[in-house]
């Protein structure tokens, strides 16, 4: 790809808040079986629907199991007992999050993983592993990364396959989580990690030391995001570049928010404006890695481009992947819907029909936050349930990621 200039780039801190699940009568001897009573008594009552998919007599199972644990439980495994009750709402938006206390309770290993070409790929690892980067992670302290999928995904909150592994990477290296899954019997133990090297050579087992929180940015990692494309996940909220070569505009959209620095109408207008007096062959409008916010805010662009498509012929492509969620994919169907656009990418982390608006609530012992859906959103009725699948499929590759190559991106250039 040849030099591109940024047009307009807004820079900002943007906070992420980790999600939560309901009442039979049982003694409260503890404050963490009143937390988990609370939950059980009360998320049902609040959700929209919380029993589409589950049964009463199920989710009262696993309350009974929950109180049972909660004895000599920790506050780490009180969290989790909480994730796997609110995880029977079987909807990505409602779920468990953590407090600033819980944090400083965690363990973790130096590495993280992401899913990448159908397998757990190593993406960040301690430096003295680096090789291992972009490899196949076989197994976690001898157990199959297809077991350790299974066990812990009653656990995390999702409606679909390609959000639970987007959401089990994020904490997919606490030791905390093995423990409490089985796979291994204290936080501070060793980890022993099974890689198959991308190079092709034999499997590689190393142990790995568990580290607090605090410890954990005091480490010198290695990640496979070292060359960053230019129009790979950036800070910025909104931004767009123009890939010259091919006299396209590139607009990424990364939260549906907009910020006093600089506000979204503002930015709107000028991409419109500039679309207008430019005469651009190619529109790529970027949604990968955005999670959400308000879907009304981006209507003027959608509708603005609608108008200057018809007198420009221009084309749009709606890049969409796992990260594209609730708002962002319904950004998403209204540029299919109301414009002549493709969707390009991969699978959405986001269901096309979905639970969402999202409200909170503490629980009242520990402080913490449990969100819930308020509201069902039915996009197109005759839609199959999870994934909005893309017109046109482009997964990124370990290869191009290591090389700090934008696979789609790179892809689509070269079809124009």
């Amino acid at each position: 790809m040849k030099h591109s200039r940024t047009i307009i780039s807004v820079v900002v801190l943007v906070a992420l808040v980790l999600l939560g699940g309901c009442a039979t009568k049982m003694e409260v001897t503890n404050p963490h079986q009143g937390d988990i009573t609370y939950l059980y008594k009360n998320l049902p009552k609040l959700h929209v629907d919380f029993f589409h998919e589950t049964s009463r007599t199920d989710f009262k199972n696993a309350y009974v199991d929950a109180v049972r644990r909660t004895e000599n439980a920790s506050d780490i495994d009180l969290y989790f007992s909480l994730r796997e009750l609110a995880s029977y709402a079987k909807d990505s938006h409602t779920s468990v999050g953590l407090t600033q206390e819980l944090v400083a309770q965690l363990s973790a290993i130096p590495a993280q993983f992401s899913y990448v070409e159908g397998a757990w790929r190593v993406s960040v690892v301690e430096r003295m592993h680096e090789s291992l980067l972009g490899g196949e992670v076989i197994a976690i302290n001898g157990f199959p990364m297809s077991e350790v999928e299974r066990l812990a995904s009653p656990l995390f909150s999702h409606d679909n396959q390609v959000w639970l592994r987007h959401y089990l990477s994020q904490q997919l290296n606490l030791t905390n989580l093995y423990t409490y899954l089985g796979i291994a019997t204290s936080p501070t133990e060793v980890v022993t990690l099974t890689v198959k090297p991308r190079s092709g050579g034999k499997e590689e087992t190393i142990s790995l030391q568990s580290v607090s929180a605090n410890e954990y940015g005091m480490l010198s990692f290695a990640t496979w995001y070292q060359a960053h494309p230019e129009t790979g996940a950036t800070n910025a909220p909104y931004r767009a570049l123009l890939l010259e070569e091919k006299n396209t505009l590139f607009v990424q959209y990364n939260v549906c928010m907009s910020y006093e620095e600089h506000p979204l109408d503002g930015f709107i207008k000028e991409i419109l404006a500039l679309i207008e007096s430019a005469s651009f062959d190619h529109v790529m409008i970027d949604l990968r890695y955005n999670s959400g916010g308000d879907s009304r805010l981006l209507e003027p662009l959608v509708d603005g481009l609608d108008v200057l498509q018809e007198k420009q012929g221009f084309s749009i492509d709606v890049l969409i992947g796992e990260g594209t969620f609730s708002s962002a994919l319904m950004n998403a169907m209204h540029f299919k819907k109301r414009t002549n656009a493709r969707l390009v990418g991969e699978p959405t982390g986001g269901s096309l029909n979905h639970y969402g608006e999202i409200k909170q609530f503490s629980l009242p012992g520990s402080g913490i936050p449990v969100t819930y859906s308020t509201k069902h959103f039915v996009m197109d009725k005759t839609y199959q349930t999870g994934s909005l699948i893309p017109d046109l499929v482009i997964g990124k590759t370990v290869d191009d990621i290591l090389s700090g190559r934008d696979t789609v991106v790179e892809m689509l250039l070269q079809s124009y």
